[in-house]
Protein backbone atom coordinates (compact mmCIF):
# COMPACT_ATOMS: atom_id res chain seq x y z
CA UNK A 1 0.00 0.00 0.00
CA UNK A 2 1.27 3.50 -0.77
CA UNK A 3 1.10 5.62 2.38
CA UNK A 4 1.82 9.31 2.84
CA UNK A 5 3.05 10.37 6.28
CA UNK A 6 2.98 14.09 7.05
CA UNK A 7 5.37 15.24 9.75
CA UNK A 8 7.49 12.22 8.90
CA UNK A 9 10.71 13.59 10.40
CA UNK A 10 9.29 13.89 13.93
CA UNK A 11 9.52 11.53 16.90
CA UNK A 12 6.50 9.43 15.92
CA UNK A 13 6.92 9.94 12.18
CA UNK A 14 10.38 8.41 11.93
CA UNK A 15 9.41 5.25 13.78
CA UNK A 16 6.15 4.97 11.84
CA UNK A 17 7.98 5.29 8.51
CA UNK A 18 10.40 2.52 9.45
CA UNK A 19 7.61 0.24 10.69
CA UNK A 20 5.58 0.75 7.50
CA UNK A 21 8.56 -0.07 5.29
CA UNK A 22 9.20 -3.21 7.35
CA UNK A 23 5.61 -4.23 6.55
CA UNK A 24 6.32 -3.77 2.81
CA UNK A 25 4.34 -0.57 2.40
CA UNK A 26 5.57 2.12 0.01
CA UNK A 27 6.07 5.29 2.02
CA UNK A 28 6.05 8.91 0.90
CA UNK A 29 7.53 11.01 3.70
CA UNK A 30 6.28 14.57 3.93
CA UNK A 31 9.12 16.67 5.35
CA UNK A 32 9.89 20.33 6.00
CA UNK A 33 13.53 20.23 4.93
CA UNK A 34 15.13 18.69 1.86
CA UNK A 35 18.13 17.40 3.81
CA UNK A 36 16.08 15.06 6.03
CA UNK A 37 17.15 11.42 5.73
CA UNK A 38 15.63 8.16 6.99
CA UNK A 39 17.03 4.77 7.93
CA UNK A 40 14.58 3.10 5.52
CA UNK A 41 13.96 3.40 1.75
CA UNK A 42 11.30 6.09 1.37
CA UNK A 43 10.31 8.83 -1.05
CA UNK A 44 10.88 12.26 0.56
CA UNK A 45 8.91 15.28 -0.57
CA UNK A 46 8.67 18.79 0.81
CA UNK A 47 5.26 19.44 2.38
CA UNK A 48 4.07 22.30 4.55
CA UNK A 49 0.54 22.07 5.92
CA UNK A 50 0.29 25.88 5.75
CA UNK A 51 1.24 25.84 2.05
CA UNK A 52 -1.71 24.06 0.40
CA UNK A 53 -0.06 23.90 -3.03
CA UNK A 54 2.67 21.64 -1.65
CA UNK A 55 0.03 19.23 -0.35
CA UNK A 56 -1.96 19.08 -3.58
CA UNK A 57 1.19 18.61 -5.65
CA UNK A 58 2.35 15.57 -3.64
CA UNK A 59 -1.11 14.02 -3.53
CA UNK A 60 -1.61 14.40 -7.28
CA UNK A 61 1.78 12.91 -8.02
CA UNK A 62 1.61 9.87 -5.74
CA UNK A 63 -2.13 9.19 -5.15
CA UNK A 64 -1.61 7.48 -1.76
CA UNK A 65 -4.07 4.88 -0.55
CA UNK A 66 -3.72 6.20 3.00
CA UNK A 67 -2.51 9.36 4.72
CA UNK A 68 -1.28 9.46 8.30
CA UNK A 69 -1.44 13.11 9.31
CA UNK A 70 1.17 13.63 12.04
CA UNK A 71 2.39 17.12 11.19
CA UNK A 72 1.57 19.58 13.93
CA UNK A 73 2.59 21.56 16.99
CA UNK A 74 2.76 19.06 19.86
CA UNK A 75 3.82 20.97 22.98
CA UNK A 76 1.28 22.24 25.52
CA UNK A 77 3.79 24.76 26.91
CA UNK A 78 4.46 26.22 23.47
CA UNK A 79 0.73 26.47 22.81
CA UNK A 80 0.42 28.89 25.74
CA UNK A 81 3.30 31.08 24.54
CA UNK A 82 2.22 30.99 20.89
CA UNK A 83 -1.45 29.99 20.61
CA UNK A 84 -1.85 31.53 17.14
CA UNK A 85 0.89 29.33 15.68
CA UNK A 86 -0.66 26.29 17.38
CA UNK A 87 -4.13 26.95 16.00
CA UNK A 88 -2.79 27.72 12.53
CA UNK A 89 -0.66 24.58 12.38
CA UNK A 90 -3.03 22.10 14.00
CA UNK A 91 -6.42 23.37 12.82
CA UNK A 92 -5.81 25.23 9.56
CA UNK A 93 -3.06 22.75 8.66
CA UNK A 94 -5.41 19.80 9.11
CA UNK A 95 -8.12 21.51 7.08
CA UNK A 96 -5.58 22.12 4.31
CA UNK A 97 -4.66 18.43 4.27
CA UNK A 98 -8.28 17.32 4.00
CA UNK A 99 -9.08 19.96 1.38
CA UNK A 100 -6.09 18.74 -0.66
CA UNK A 101 -7.40 15.17 -0.37
CA UNK A 102 -10.76 16.31 -1.71
CA UNK A 103 -9.06 17.88 -4.73
CA UNK A 104 -6.34 15.35 -5.49
CA UNK A 105 -6.75 11.99 -3.71
CA UNK A 106 -10.33 11.50 -2.64
CA UNK A 107 -9.91 7.73 -2.45
CA UNK A 108 -7.30 7.98 0.32
CA UNK A 109 -8.10 6.91 3.87
CA UNK A 110 -7.02 9.53 6.42
CA UNK A 111 -5.67 8.84 9.90
CA UNK A 112 -5.84 12.17 11.73
CA UNK A 113 -3.75 12.25 14.92
CA UNK A 114 -5.35 14.10 17.81
CA UNK A 115 -4.62 13.88 21.53
CA UNK A 116 -6.04 12.62 24.80
CA UNK A 117 -5.72 16.27 25.90
CA UNK A 118 -9.01 16.81 24.06
CA UNK A 119 -10.88 15.25 27.01
CA UNK A 120 -9.48 17.83 29.42
CA UNK A 121 -11.23 18.14 32.77
CA UNK A 122 -13.69 15.40 31.88
CA UNK A 123 -11.03 13.18 33.44
CA UNK A 124 -12.21 14.52 36.80
CA UNK A 125 -14.92 11.88 36.55
CA UNK A 126 -12.19 9.53 37.76
CA UNK A 127 -12.97 6.68 35.36
CA UNK A 128 -11.24 5.50 32.16
CA UNK A 129 -12.22 7.81 29.31
CA UNK A 130 -14.00 6.36 26.29
CA UNK A 131 -14.60 7.94 22.90
CA UNK A 132 -18.09 8.87 24.15
CA UNK A 133 -16.72 10.83 27.12
CA UNK A 134 -17.35 14.58 26.79
CA UNK A 135 -14.44 16.76 25.69
CA UNK A 136 -13.54 19.84 27.72
CA UNK A 137 -10.04 20.89 26.57
CA UNK A 138 -8.09 23.10 28.97
CA UNK A 139 -5.18 24.53 26.96
CA UNK A 140 -4.64 25.93 23.45
CA UNK A 141 -2.99 22.72 22.23
CA UNK A 142 -5.94 20.62 23.41
CA UNK A 143 -8.41 23.06 21.87
CA UNK A 144 -6.54 22.91 18.56
CA UNK A 145 -6.61 19.10 18.46
CA UNK A 146 -10.28 18.94 19.47
CA UNK A 147 -11.26 21.51 16.85
CA UNK A 148 -9.21 19.79 14.15
CA UNK A 149 -10.83 16.44 14.92
CA UNK A 150 -14.37 17.80 14.88
CA UNK A 151 -13.87 19.68 11.62
CA UNK A 152 -12.03 16.76 10.01
CA UNK A 153 -14.89 14.35 10.62
CA UNK A 154 -17.46 16.88 9.41
CA UNK A 155 -15.49 17.48 6.20
CA UNK A 156 -15.08 13.73 5.75
CA UNK A 157 -18.82 13.18 6.06
CA UNK A 158 -19.63 15.98 3.62
CA UNK A 159 -17.10 14.78 1.04
CA UNK A 160 -17.58 11.03 1.59
CA UNK A 161 -14.02 10.47 2.79
CA UNK A 162 -12.71 7.67 4.99
CA UNK A 163 -11.29 9.28 8.12
CA UNK A 164 -10.56 8.31 11.70
CA UNK A 165 -9.38 10.75 14.35
CA UNK A 166 -7.08 9.08 16.86
CA UNK A 167 -6.65 10.24 20.44
CA UNK A 168 -3.35 8.83 21.69
CA UNK A 169 -2.64 9.08 25.40
CA UNK A 170 0.84 9.76 26.81
CA UNK A 171 3.54 7.98 24.83
CA UNK A 172 7.30 7.89 25.13
CA UNK A 173 10.40 6.26 23.75
CA UNK A 174 13.79 6.77 22.08
CA UNK A 175 13.90 9.90 19.97
CA UNK A 176 11.36 11.93 21.94
CA UNK A 177 12.71 15.32 22.94
CA UNK A 178 12.26 17.21 26.21
CA UNK A 179 8.88 18.74 26.94
CA UNK A 180 7.22 15.44 27.88
CA UNK A 181 7.37 14.02 31.37
CA UNK A 182 9.35 10.79 30.83
CA UNK A 183 11.82 12.31 28.37
CA UNK A 184 12.21 15.26 30.77
CA UNK A 185 13.06 12.94 33.66
CA UNK A 186 15.43 10.76 31.67
CA UNK A 187 17.23 13.60 29.87
CA UNK A 188 17.93 15.28 33.21
CA UNK A 189 19.11 12.05 34.86
CA UNK A 190 21.48 11.25 32.01
CA UNK A 191 22.81 14.80 31.99
CA UNK A 192 23.65 14.36 35.68
CA UNK A 193 25.31 11.01 34.97
CA UNK A 194 27.44 12.72 32.32
CA UNK A 195 28.37 15.61 34.70
CA UNK A 196 26.56 18.06 32.46
CA UNK A 197 24.44 19.72 35.14
CA UNK A 198 23.95 20.05 38.88
CA UNK A 199 22.72 16.88 40.68
CA UNK A 200 19.03 17.60 40.89
CA UNK A 201 16.02 16.82 38.71
CA UNK A 202 13.29 19.43 38.27
CA UNK A 203 9.72 18.08 38.36
CA UNK A 204 6.16 19.30 38.29
CA UNK A 205 3.26 17.61 40.08
CA UNK A 206 4.38 14.00 40.44
CA UNK A 207 1.35 12.87 42.48
CA UNK A 208 -0.93 12.57 39.43
CA UNK A 209 -1.71 9.33 37.58
CA UNK A 210 -1.45 9.03 33.82
CA UNK A 211 -1.84 6.45 31.04
CA UNK A 212 1.41 5.65 29.19
CA UNK A 213 2.30 3.64 26.10
CA UNK A 214 5.69 2.83 24.63
CA UNK A 215 6.04 4.36 21.16
CA UNK A 216 6.13 1.03 19.31
CA UNK A 217 2.68 0.14 20.67
CA UNK A 218 1.34 3.48 19.44
CA UNK A 219 2.87 2.89 16.00
CA UNK A 220 1.31 -0.57 15.86
CA UNK A 221 -2.11 0.91 16.68
CA UNK A 222 -1.84 3.42 13.83
CA UNK A 223 -0.84 0.67 11.42
CA UNK A 224 -3.75 -1.51 12.50
CA UNK A 225 -6.15 1.36 11.85
CA UNK A 226 -4.83 1.91 8.33
CA UNK A 227 -4.65 -1.79 7.45
CA UNK A 228 -8.18 -2.60 8.69
CA UNK A 229 -11.50 -1.38 7.36
CA UNK A 230 -12.83 0.56 10.33
CA UNK A 231 -15.78 2.96 10.57
CA UNK A 232 -15.13 6.71 10.58
CA UNK A 233 -14.94 8.21 14.05
CA UNK A 234 -12.78 8.68 17.13
CA UNK A 235 -10.40 6.03 18.47
CA UNK A 236 -8.44 6.08 21.72
CA UNK A 237 -4.93 4.64 21.74
CA UNK A 238 -4.03 3.93 25.34
CA UNK A 239 -2.98 1.27 27.83
CA UNK A 240 -5.94 1.58 30.20
CA UNK A 241 -3.44 1.41 33.08
CA UNK A 242 -2.95 4.26 35.55
CA UNK A 243 0.62 5.00 36.61
CA UNK A 244 1.62 7.53 39.23
CA UNK A 245 4.30 9.89 37.94
CA UNK A 246 6.10 9.59 41.29
CA UNK A 247 6.40 5.81 40.82
CA UNK A 248 7.93 6.27 37.36
CA UNK A 249 10.50 8.67 38.77
CA UNK A 250 11.27 6.27 41.64
CA UNK A 251 11.97 3.48 39.15
CA UNK A 252 14.26 5.72 37.12
CA UNK A 253 16.10 6.73 40.29
CA UNK A 254 16.84 3.05 40.91
CA UNK A 255 18.26 2.73 37.39
CA UNK A 256 20.42 5.82 37.69
CA UNK A 257 24.20 5.56 38.03
CA UNK A 258 24.32 8.59 40.34
CA UNK A 259 22.37 10.08 43.23
CA UNK A 260 20.54 13.36 42.90
CA UNK A 261 17.93 15.55 44.54
CA UNK A 262 14.38 15.97 43.23
CA UNK A 263 13.22 19.59 43.18
CA UNK A 264 9.74 20.84 42.40
CA UNK A 265 9.72 23.51 39.68
CA UNK A 266 6.74 25.85 39.53
CA UNK A 267 7.36 26.35 35.81
CA UNK A 268 6.52 22.69 35.20
CA UNK A 269 3.11 22.86 36.89
CA UNK A 270 0.01 22.83 34.69
CA UNK A 271 -2.50 25.65 35.18
CA UNK A 272 -5.29 23.07 35.03
CA UNK A 273 -4.44 19.56 36.18
CA UNK A 274 -6.43 16.47 37.13
CA UNK A 275 -5.27 13.71 39.47
CA UNK A 276 -6.34 10.73 37.31
CA UNK A 277 -6.24 10.67 33.50
CA UNK A 278 -6.62 7.20 31.96
CA UNK A 279 -8.19 5.95 28.75
CA UNK A 280 -10.20 2.96 27.58
CA UNK A 281 -9.07 1.18 24.39
CA UNK A 282 -12.04 -1.17 23.97
CA UNK A 283 -13.15 0.44 20.70
CA UNK A 284 -9.88 0.04 18.80
CA UNK A 285 -9.44 -3.46 20.20
CA UNK A 286 -12.89 -4.46 18.93
CA UNK A 287 -12.18 -2.93 15.51
CA UNK A 288 -8.66 -4.25 14.95
CA UNK A 289 -7.69 -6.64 17.81
CA UNK A 290 -4.89 -4.19 18.71
CA UNK A 291 -3.61 -4.40 22.25
CA UNK A 292 -0.38 -3.07 23.83
CA UNK A 293 2.45 -5.60 23.95
CA UNK A 294 5.58 -3.77 25.16
CA UNK A 295 6.11 -4.00 28.95
CA UNK A 296 6.17 -0.49 30.41
CA UNK A 297 9.44 -0.84 32.31
CA UNK A 298 11.14 -2.41 29.32
CA UNK A 299 10.20 0.70 27.37
CA UNK A 300 11.63 2.91 30.11
CA UNK A 301 14.95 1.06 30.00
CA UNK A 302 15.16 1.31 26.20
CA UNK A 303 14.49 5.03 26.43
CA UNK A 304 17.08 5.47 29.17
CA UNK A 305 19.68 3.59 27.13
CA UNK A 306 18.94 5.75 24.08
CA UNK A 307 19.48 8.97 26.04
CA UNK A 308 22.75 7.63 27.43
CA UNK A 309 24.03 6.93 23.95
CA UNK A 310 22.79 10.29 22.70
CA UNK A 311 24.69 12.13 25.43
CA UNK A 312 27.84 10.01 25.13
CA UNK A 313 28.14 11.00 21.46
CA UNK A 314 28.50 14.62 22.53
CA UNK A 315 31.75 13.92 24.33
Amino acid sequence: MRILVTGASGFVGRRLVRALVERDHEVVAGVHRAEVTFDAPVICRYMNVLEPDTLVEVLRQFKPACIVHLAGQTLVELSWSNPVHTIQTNVIGTMNVIDAVCHAAQQARIISIGSSEEYGISALMGVPLTEDSPCSPQNPYAVSKFTAGQLALQMAQKNQLELVHVRPFNHFGPGQGPGFVISDFISQIVAIEQNRCAPFVKVGDITVQRDFLYIDDVIHAYIQLLEHEVPNGFYNVCSGVSRKIEDILSYLILQSKVTFEVKRDANKLRTSNVPFFVGCADKIHAATDWTPSIPFHEGLLQTLDWWRVKHSKRE
